[in-house]
């Protein structure tokens, strides 16, 4: 018993010193969105006109339909700004609903607990986000709602609620900040296409927000220790289903969205909720609570049903924020550039099968062993996939991937030289263009 002790107040002892740690950085390094964004700057002015302002397809499942590129120039650039400020103001709304609860329960810490201090650097930083969204939004001239009226009157009770319920109250934390953080970093990718000041707001607000997930994913690593089982199975089940509202109420605009700009209810479902790139979307949106999740034992083999009804199933990533590139680049990529891509590495295989064929008396031969490479390692890549191996293009790497790839290209150098080398490179890539683990 005194042995458990020990090793619980060495546990506390670390926590207490990371919270602290945490505290010295929001000193260290904080912002002031009137002190480090200058809201007058020429650069900084909000251009009702900036092509910029258009939505991506990268970061909105909206840019991605067909109805959208249909659409007149100064229109997208409108649902763009109208979008945007959205984000804004749900975020605005978020940060309410976090204080609320925080506040709640920092008012039962004890005097000597570091974790007030940093609790309330926290509100510092939420106060200022959201004075800087709302400036934003002031300055963007849209009159927005926000989150849907439901989630406008719920939020605030389940604040209030949190705020005694403190492992209930970080959970919740988690699966909001998660999809912000998530949204956010794919704008920040596209820096040079946005208009400067959301570049800036979302710098400020990343980097704050750094803090403030990596306090609450320590927070419940800490609580779960303690945990029961009964405890446990009830943050399994509510973890998902808060992130899972969350994000919809991030990504999703209301229906007076659809309404101001006449998109057709068709439309408005298919893009955010019924197509494979909506669902993608969400998808990714939850990679990193999936990691949290995993690492507090909260995703477990019977729970993780729950993650899969939801639509929030999928990779786990190696570290915060990983960019799923085959998501975030191959199926964003225009059609023309795949195709464009395919047909080149088609006629790069055309050309070496008829060098081949001209210029070795056993071309068929190499042809047909070129082939039979290409078959052996699509086969590899299909079975790999087929017993619960990712197939993406950011895995981690693999040795049994390599030394197929190894022994497919050392069995191909004495059946047909260079050039069947050449010709089994250019029909693999060609394959991989559909099944992309190169």
């Amino acid at each position: 018993m005194t042995a458990l002790n020990d090793a619980d107040d060495t546990e506390r002892s670390l926590h207490l010193d990371r919270v602290e740690a945490l505290s010295r950085a929001t000193v260290r390094l904080g912002f002031d969105p009137f002190v480090d964004i200058d809201w007058t700057a020429p650069e900084n002015a909000l251009d009702e006109n900036d092509p910029r302002w258009q939505l991506h397809p990268e970061t909105s499942p909206l840019a991605a339909t067909d109805w959208y590129a249909q659409q007149p120039l100064q229109k997208r650039i409108d649902m763009g700004r109208w979008i945007i400020a959205n984000m804004c103001r749900v975020g605005i709304q978020f940060e309410m609903i976090l204080i609320r609860g925080v506040i709640h329960h920092a008012d039962k810490l004890p005097n000597s607990d570091p974790r007030f201090r940093f609790l309330m650097h926290e509100l510092t930083d939420e106060c200022n986000h959201i004075q800087m969204f709302q400036e934003f939004i002031n300055r963007n001239g849209q009159d927005v709602p926000g989150m849907r009226r439901l989630s406008r009157v719920v939020g605030p009770i389940l604040a209030f609620i949190g705020g005694y319920l403190k492992t209930f109250l970080f959970l919740a934390v988690l699966g909001g900040e998660q999809p912000i953080n998530y949204q956010q970093t794919l704008v920040l990718r596209r820096a040079s296409q946005i208009p400067p000041l959301m570049n800036k707001i979302h710098h400020i607000h990343l980097a704050e927000e750094a803090r403030h997930l990596t306090f609450a994913e320590d927070y419940l690593a800490h609580r779960m220790k303690s945990a029961g089982r009964i405890r446990r199975s009830v943050y399994a089940i509510l973890f998902p289903i808060f992130l899972r509202w969350l994000a919809g109420e991030i990504f999703t605009p209301p229906r007076s969205f659809a309404r101001h700009f006449g998109v057709p209810r068709r439309i408005f479902k298919s893009a955010y909720w019924r197509s494979e790139y909506s669902r993608r979307m969400v998808t990714e949106s939850a990679t990193d609570a999936r990691r949290v999740a995993d690492d507090l034992g909260l995703r477990t083999v019977w729970s993780r049903w729950i993650w899969r009804v939801l639509g929030i199933d999928g990779r786990l990533p190696r570290y915060r924020s990983e960019p799923n590139r085959l998501f975030e680049g191959s199926t964003v990529t225009s059609l023309t550039d795949i195709r464009q891509t395919v047909w080149m590495r088609l006629a790069g295989a055309v050309v070496m099968s008829g060098v081949a064929l001209t210029a070795t008396p056993d071309g068929v031969r190499i042809i047909a062993a070129a082939a039979a490479g290409t078959c052996v390692w699509g086969a590899y890549h299909a079975l790999h996939a087929r017993w619960g191996g990712v197939v993406a293009a950011n895995q981690r790497f693999e040795w049994p991937r390599f030394l197929v790839w190894v022994a497919v290209c050392v069995v191909m150098v004495p059946v047909g030289g260079l050039i069947g080398l050449a010709l089994l490179v250019f029909m693999i890539l060609t394959l991989a263009e559909f099944m992309p683990t190169l």
